[in-house]
């Protein structure tokens, strides 16, 4: 982890092809203007939790390995970093 550059990358935490969350923070998934995040194990952080009670709907799927291409974009929640969108995961 202390090798990459977080503001432009993160490592994933995939489960039974699932992805989870990011060494560093939460993840948001964007599609057609809804917001997507797994459904279970994973540590809801303080700016998910906030994100959580702003946004009208999240939508708690399992979020499949060989899907991330399907989304419009990525969003990582982590307190220490904000809200970033980033180049890879």
């Amino acid at each position: 982890m202390s090798k990459i550059n977080n503001s432009k990358s993160d490592i994933a935490l995939v489960a039974n092809n699932k992805i989870l969350e990011t060494g560093t923070s939460n993840l948001l998934f964007v599609k057609n203007k809804k917001f997507f995040t797994p459904k279970k194990d994973y540590y809801e952080g303080n700016t998910y939790k906030f994100f959580k009670n702003k946004l009208k709907r999240i939508i708690k799927k399992d979020i499949l390995l060989n899907e991330i291409n399907d989304y419009d974009e990525i969003l990582l929640l982590g307190s220490g970093k904000g809200v970033t969108s980033v180049k890879s995961i």
